[in-house]
């Protein structure tokens, strides 16, 4: 027989899988927006690339970002590692006469 306390474990068991599955929901809802839209804009700017070539202006070129410069870090002096004994060679034990 089930007890009390396992049934009431498992309700709120159940109510917290809903609530994870809601949740879960809002989020791939909220990154499929997110894909749409850029989708969206990504659509459009072609659409503009294409509506200037059709009339003949010729690819318009966008500006691209400019890089950040880029910062070196100072070089680390690096300790030369210590090298390991080579292991002895076992080979073959001597012939008994």
């Amino acid at each position: 027989m089930t007890t009390s306390y396992k049934i009431e474990a498992v309700k709120e068991l159940r109510a917290q899988k809903k609530l994870d599955r809601e949740a879960e929901a809002e989020a791939l809802s909220a990154q499929n927006a997110e894909v749409a839209k850029a989708h969206a804009e990504n659509l459009a700017r072609i659409a503009k690339k294409e509506a200037s070539i059709a009339s003949g202006a010729g690819p318009v070129s966008e500006p691209e970002p400019e890089a950040e410069p880029e910062v070196k870090p100072e070089p680390v002096a690096e300790k030369p590692a210590a090298k390991k004994a080579a292991p002895k060679k076992k080979g073959r034990p001597a012939k008994k006469s």
